[in-house]
């Protein structure tokens, strides 16, 4: 928030400012005068800037069909403006999610894909997860694989490959998650989960023997 602050007391033109008075505003809970100010910069200067701003901004609630084709035409737009690859990268994983969404695979897929061509690294993950919805388990296992080779201890990548393989797999990638970010809740439940389930189908075909044997064995 300092950050933003500092930006905005220094900003150079006006249409700058107001994409920082927006952000804070964001920041703070004030969604729809957040977009306001999008709009008043958008209206003084077409910018890659206010478009995201007011696409990231709509996009934080319920999407209906309406609102989803409202931010994905933002994005493009801001896809159009002059920016850097970092930020249009980050501007082609948010609307592959939203096509993700929409149901729109094919497309969400060619977004991951065009922000990977520009380094955006974090794309492989939206990718797998197309992959995973379109059945293919190990193409999405592939793509976190090559995240996991570009992003070294990240514990997160591991906890996300873990659900596009099977058991045993998952097991080692959570450990390795466990051991990268003792902190992280998720692989010590699905561990919990996992020992409480073979327990319990341990006991179900101990129970089953025991039915199958003679009844003479109880007298």
């Amino acid at each position: 928030m300092r950050s933003l602050r500092l930006a905005r007391n220094h900003s150079s033109s006006t249409h700058e400012r107001l994409i920082y008075e927006g952000w804070i505003l964001y920041d703070t809970g004030h969604r729809e005068e957040a977009i306001a100010k999008a709009d008043e910069s958008i209206s003084i200067q077409r910018s890659f800037e206010a478009f995201f701003l007011k696409a990231y901004a709509l996009a934080d609630s319920c999407l209906d069909s309406e609102s989803s084709k409202n931010v994905i035409d933002l994005l493009e737009e801001a896809l159009r403006c002059p920016s850097d690859g970092l930020r249009k990268g980050q501007a082609l994983n948010n609307l592959g999610s939203i096509y993700v969404d929409c149901e729109k695979l094919d497309l969400a897929a060619d977004c991951y894909k065009h922000a990977l061509n520009i380094k955006h690294t974090r794309a492989h993950q939206g990718l797998a997860r197309v992959y995973h919805l379109q059945n293919q388990p190990k193409a999405a296992y592939d793509e976190m694989t090559k995240l996991i080779e570009k992003a070294k201890n990240n514990a997160s990548a591991y906890e996300k490959r873990s659900e596009y393989c099977d058991r045993d797999m998952a097991k080692g990638d959570l450990s390795l998650a466990t051991q990268l970010d003792p902190l992280r809740t998720y692989p010590y439940r699905y561990r919990a989960a996992a020992y409480v389930s073979d327990e319990i189908f341990s006991n179900s075909i101990g129970i089953l023997r025991l039915r199958q044997l003679p009844s003479t064995i109880f007298v």
